[in-house]
């Protein structure tokens, strides 16, 4: 018999029929299990549960093709998501890992707020906040909410939320380090009628064009987060109509319990145990004495518990963070140590609990200002990462140079005369693994899937020419058997006549933490150059006036190291020479290696030689933490 007929034969078989009958069976008795009604097929559930998968996915490229800023369509600082009629997760799409954590609370605090205020609710409805003490984050990222209804009744919320370049305050952006209360920095939208059915409400618009220094981006952006708002209630209302409301529901409710028992076979690899970590941040303008910031972490068999009590309440200074932020930060975490590839639900994330004290610096309350939370929250997570590294070595790194190490460039361009606001994550090194050296030039962790401008779209947009783009080699990074990833070295010259320049990062002082007698990496700084000659070396400033010719240049730091520097292979060493990674007195001292320079090889008997001298002056390697002098 042919090929092909043997196959019909085999797929004819009795055996093979009686093993798909055992499939189904199978699946059907774990559906009944979980109190799945089966009115539909689990074959349908799954299509439906896919389809919700992607409609986020879909709603994030709909903004991407339709947004006005390069903040949105290069490097995606925004979110979207869909959640039940509850509030409760059921998926996200691609974009920024602080949002992952906050969708929730932007659609049931919005929902909460349409309540309270008594806002009239009706079909094709969207709702635009800002508010960061409910929505999140801070008040550049307006958030948008779109309840979906199937004739009468809501059955899921669709929501966006994005970073937009200006919303009023006291610098261009609207965000910096010397904020002392919220009403500094910008416009504070309450929960109200961005579109009422298909008509916009201009009266809000207007108010947010009015108070923004780039109006015309910031609608248009926020257009872009309508336009995927509107995907979203229509690939709902179509899977309703395809598959029936009910089956829709069950999707969502099937989806979520997915989420838990994942959430339940992952959490069984975390160590189990008591953890503690803390770090510092330098002090901000007016204060005494820099801050440190503290995580009590407890892992049970279904608890992933962080206890953030013993910290400093909020501070007059831009970083104190809302609760959402927070949550946002510890989910964060948690999926990078169970199970990064998770299609994220509100299920998986159910074994966190979380404790921070309302009026602390994790839980901020008004009017404290708020403007660079992420300068804290990303160490929300970085404190977790920094207890668990050693614990969970496959999935965690050192310590990378956490700061989003952004800045703020306000100036009229003189080819068009409009007024432009360059806004932008810039990338640092991270930290080396047990087995793997750091990457170089990755955006934080707190960015996640955001990028770097490109260099063309930076040239086109705005008026500044970018004269270096490389790795940051000067400012080194941590050594160790594996050696940290490099910082980023960017230099814009500016072209407008003037302008003004606005910084607010951290790990300026306090470099990323190496493991096992690795070294700490370096710190991010940027510097301000006239007539060749800086002026300006820092990692803190609010509307620097900036000349034509000025360079600005961002400096991220690079990675800690992991193990003791003098057990790398020589062969990666003599690697990094040849690639200019290190001089040759690094290679000696750091590493005990001896490279002939003319003929680019290892010197094997001097080196054995030199490194058994070094352990014998230095003993065992031990990981020191560093700091670096700050005027």
């Amino acid at each position: 018999m042919s090929k092909e007929g043997d196959i019909l034969q085999i797929y004819d078989s009795d055996a093979v029929k009686f093993h798909t009958k055992s499939i189904y069976m199978f699946i059907f008795l774990l559906y009944v299990k979980r109190g799945v009604n089966l009115t539909q097929d689990p074959v349908t559930l799954r299509i439906v549960k896919n389809a919700l998968d992607y409609i986020s996915e879909e709603m994030f490229w709909t903004a991407i093709r339709t947004a006005k800023s390069s903040i949105l369509y290069e490097t995606y600082d925004f979110a979207p998501a869909l959640t039940d009629r509850k509030g409760d997760l059921i998926s996200i799409g691609l974009g920024v890992p602080a949002f992952l954590g906050v969708m929730p609370y932007v659609a049931k605090n919005m929902m909460a707020d349409i309540d309270e205020f008594e806002l009239e609710l009706k079909p094709r409805d969207i709702f635009v906040s800002n508010d960061p003490y409910k929505v999140g984050t801070h008040m550049n990222d307006i958030a948008l909410s779109m309840p979906i209804f199937i004739g009468d009744e809501i059955v899921s919320i669709a929501s966006i939320k994005a970073h937009v370049n200006d919303i009023g305050g006291m610098n261009p952006g609207s965000w910096g380090p010397d904020a002392e209360e919220v009403f500094q920095e910008g416009v504070m939208i309450p929960t109200s009628h961005f579109y009422r059915g298909e008509k916009l409400n201009k009266e809000v618009a207007n108010i947010i064009k009015h108070n923004s220094r780039v109006p015309d981006y910031v609608y248009g952006d926020l257009e872009a987060l309508a336009a995927a708002l509107r995907y979203a209630y229509n690939r709902i209302n179509e899977l309703c109509d395809k598959y029936g409301v009910e089956s829709v529901k069950n999707a969502m409710k099937d989806r979520i319990d997915d989420g838990r028992i994942m959430a339940k076979e992952r959490m069984k690899d975390l160590p189990k145990g008591k953890f503690h970590s803390e770090q510092k941040i330098l002090k901000y303008k007016n204060m005494e004495e820099d801050i440190t910031l503290k995580a009590d972490l407890e892992i049970t068999d279904d608890k992933f518990k962080v206890d953030l009590t013993d910290n400093p309440d909020q501070v007059k200074a831009p970083i104190n963070t809302s609760f959402p932020g927070t949550y946002a930060a510890i989910a964060t975490i948690f999926t990078a140590c169970t199970d990064p590839h998770i299609n994220l639900n509100q299920g998986y994330l159910e074994p966190i609990e979380i404790i921070a004290p309302e009026g602390s610096i994790w839980n901020a309350l008004p009017p404290a200002p708020i403007s660079c939370y992420w300068e804290t929250m990303i160490y929300g997570f970085d404190l977790i990462w920094m207890a668990l590294a050693s614990e969970l070595p496959d999935k965690l790194t050192a310590g990378h140079f956490v700061s989003v190490v952004a800045e703020n460039i306000g100036m009229i361009d003189p080819r068009d005369s409009k007024y432009k606001i360059l806004v932008e994550p810039n990338p640092g090194g991270w930290g080396a693994g047990i087995d793997k050296d750091g990457e170089s030039c990755l955006v934080s962790a707190g960015d996640g899937e955001t990028y770097a401008h490109p260099v063309e779209v930076l040239e086109r947009e705005y008026p500044i020419r970018v004269e270096s783009m490389r790795l940051n080699y000067e400012d080194g990074v941590g050594h160790g058997k594996y050696r940290g990833g490099f910082g980023m070295w960017k230099d814009y010259r500016i072209l407008a006549e003037e302008g003004s320049f606005t910084t607010s990062i951290n790990r300026i002082k306090y470099p990323p933490w190496g493991i096992d007698g690795g070294e700490y990496g370096s710190c991010n700084h940027m510097v301000i150059l006239r007539d060749g000659e800086e002026i300006w070396d820092g990692g803190r400033k609010l509307n620097f006036p900036l000349q034509k010719g000025d360079v600005i240049s961002i400096r991220s730091g690079g990675g800690g190291g992991w193990g003791d520097p003098l057990e790398r292979d020589p062969e990666l060493v003599l690697n990094d020479f040849k690639r200019g990674l290190v001089d040759l007195e690094t290679a000696e001292r750091k590493y005990g290696v001896l490279i002939d320079q003319d003929e680019l090889i290892i010197d094997i008997e001097g080196t054995k030689s030199l490194r058994k001298q070094i352990r014998n002056e230095r003993g065992p390697a031990k990981t020191i933490p560093k700091v670096k002098e700050v005027a």
